[in-house]
């Protein structure tokens, strides 16, 4: 099958590695290294984090909870635990190549919410990607299947001529059951490879 559409997660696809990047940050706070990961999967967490992601809970009120959890400072606490991200530029040469040969391009990003931290400043999303799709805008959120939907049909591209590519594992079983293929993007070489292949673009 010829695949026309490719979605991409923002955090850990778009940019380098999300997790890592949470782990270091609480290594800089002398927490253990997967604090933030831990308290996010609390019932406390889970219930916060869904809220931020969907656009229920204003993104300082989420800082605010997060902070609580950790007991940190909350003031600038997303920006703090994110500082260490950057463009991920082997995904922008993949997107820049994709776009090239015809292929609509769009980030899909379950978000901390909009608010005095911008996750996104400094990316040029609207210049690189034919459509960006944003949790707390569009208020629903990874992995509900509505959400890839919408981004497909953002792009104009039915989701099974889709390519749906995430760091996070559980975000990938509903993009399958859409018809999309599906990458979960671990590794930059072998991640891109994977997309290349799947594109026709090797």
């Amino acid at each position: 099958m010829t695949r026309t559409g490719l979605l991409l997660d923002f955090g850990g696809v778009v940019t380098t590695d999300f997790y890592g990047a949470l782990r270091a940050f609480c290594l800089r706070e002398r927490l253990p290294e997967d604090a933030i990961e831990t308290a996010l999967a609390t019932p406390a967490g889970h219930v916060a984090l869904a809220a931020v992601e969907s656009g229920a809970m204003p993104q300082r009120e989420y800082e605010q909870t997060l902070a609580r959890m950790l007991d940190l400072d909350a003031e600038g606490l997303l920006s703090r635990a994110l500082a260490d991200l950057r463009p991920r530029t082997e995904v922008y040469d993949l997107v820049y190549r994709a776009r090239a040969a015809g292929i609509k391009v769009a980030v899909l990003s379950n978000s901390w919410g909009t608010g005095a931290f911008d996750p996104y400043a400094g990316y040029q999303l609207h210049e690189w990607f034919d459509a960006v799709v944003i949790s707390d805008q569009v208020g629903m959120r990874k992995p509900d299947p509505a959400i890839y939907r919408l981004a497909a049909e953002y792009i104009g591209i039915q989701p099974g001529e889709c390519v749906f590519v995430d760091d996070t594992s559980r975000n990938l079983p509903p993009a399958t059951d859409l018809g999309m293929a599906t990458v979960l993007f671990s590794d930059t070489t072998s991640g891109v490879h994977e997309i290349e292949r799947l594109l026709c673009l090797s």
